[in-house]
């Protein structure tokens, strides 16, 4: 089977009936080759999981899809409505702890799936948490997913800054071959132990350290769970770091 990867995922809700939790939701994501070609026009067979409290978590649900990437690589799935289903969707208790999603591809037979993404499912929206919601109430909204990891390309090289003055902080740049995209990413760390030829990726996290409120924390990371802490700010395109993952 080809080397593949899941360049990013997005999570799009689509409700089947105001009021009522839907029996399925869309799911996006782009293949990419490792050497960072998209894989078009293509037919592969996917096995999505909803795992309950951990990555190392049994399933709660699977299903199967035979399906084809587009011209540029994308994939749409609408989730509850595979094959070979284990579990039930429309039972699973969105508050009940953590869930995380895992998408598995097999380029071949169908009968080799390769583990491509375990990603947690950070929010759910209004209509699959509740079977009780009021079809005229004004709250019933669209809802998504959020996305908590992003393909960043693969590493290529960086630069140490230096801070700017005594008590500056310590910033990297990092380039990846996604530059066109991202820019130089900014970090904060005095080096970088990234190899060239590393997939990074961008990832948020969100902390709640008093228990009431939280914030998100972003940092770039490579699969071998080196990671750094990114700035807010990315300066070279100009744009705040979580404008990348709306």
């Amino acid at each position: 089977m080809k080397r593949l990867f899941l360049s990013f995922t997005v999570f799009v809700i689509c409700l089947a009936g105001i009021g009522q939790a839907p029996s399925s939701f869309n799911y996006q994501f782009i293949v990419h080759r490792v050497s960072d070609e998209i894989l078009p026009a293509s037919a592969i067979s996917c096995k999505i999981s909803i795992l309950a409290g951990s990555i190392y978590d049994t399933a709660v649900y699977s299903e199967k899809h035979n399906v084809r990437t587009n011209t540029l690589g994308l994939v749409t799935l609408a989730i509850g409505n595979g094959t070979d289903k284990t579990g039930s969707l429309s039972s699973i208790n969105w508050s009940a702890g953590n869930y995380f999603l895992k998408i598995e591809i097999d380029t071949g037979s169908g009968i080799n799936y390769k583990n491509i993404s375990t990603t947690q499912i950070l929010s759910v929206p209004v209509t699959l948490s509740s079977n009780t919601a009021d079809s005229t109430s004004p709250n019933v909204v669209t809802d998504q997913i959020f996305i908590n990891r992003k393909y960043a390309g693969t590493f290529l090289d960086y630069r140490q800054t230096g801070p700017k003055n005594f008590y500056g902080p310590n910033l990297i740049w990092i380039k990846t071959s996604l530059e066109k995209t991202f820019g130089k990413i900014s970090a904060y760390s005095k080096k970088c132990a990234f190899s060239v030829g590393d997939r990074l990726y961008l990832r948020r996290i969100y902390y709640v350290p008093g228990g009431i409120s939280g914030y998100w924390v972003y940092q770039i990371e490579n699969d071998s769970s080196i990671n750094y802490r990114m700035t807010e700010y990315q300066y070279d395109h100009k744009v705040p770091v979580e404008t990348w993952f709306k």
